[in-house]
């Protein structure tokens, strides 16, 4: 009887759409935090942006921008502000919100509380490097073809590490 319970479970959970019974258990004080958040929403990322390549990390980037759950998922308890120079350097300053967006499929600099359509288009950069991928950008202008004219104010970066399988935001350089 326990195996088919088990059984059932487990097909529960890999169908599509599939969700955990009501009666689930708990997890345990053994589980680490961030495996049980990361197992619970796996699912909601497209297939392949957990994948420890540059594709990988683009479909992984999209889902958690437009998703700020997952985004959630998807980032440390606590996200290290670190020096843009000097990235072994620690910077105490204050958390900023996550500053990439995407309005109209461009990539644009958000700024909580101004209109979407003023917000400033960004230049992006990847840097994959072992584990590590780091998230380069700037805000930009751009010709109406696409093509960057120029970027202005401070630079700015995200770092990523591809933990316990997938991706998460682990540093904020400025």
């Amino acid at each position: 009887m326990r195996q088919r319970r088990l059984t059932t479970a487990l097909l529960v959970l890999l169908l599509p759409g599939g969700k955990p019974a009501a009666a689930a258990p708990a997890p345990t004080a053994m589980a680490a935090p961030g495996l049980v958040r990361l197992a619970a929403t796996r699912a909601d990322l497209p297939s392949g942006a957990c994948d420890k390549t540059e594709d990988g990390f683009t479909a992984f980037l999209n889902a958690i921008v437009t998703d700020p759950a997952l985004r959630a998922a998807y980032s440390a308890p606590q996200i290290a502000e670190r020096d843009l120079n000097d990235p072994a350097r620690p910077v105490a300053r204050p958390v900023e919100p996550f500053r990439l967006t995407l309005i109209d499929y461009m990539w644009s600099y958000d700024e909580p509380g101004r209109d979407p359509g003023k917000l400033a288009r960004v230049e992006l950069s990847f840097t994959l490097d072992g584990d590590r991928m780091r998230l380069g950008l700037v805000r930009a202008k751009f010709s109406p073809e696409g093509n960057l004219i120029r970027t202005f104010g401070a630079p700015e970066a995200y770092v990523f590490e591809h933990r316990q399988g997938c991706w998460r935001l682990v540093e904020h350089l400025r």
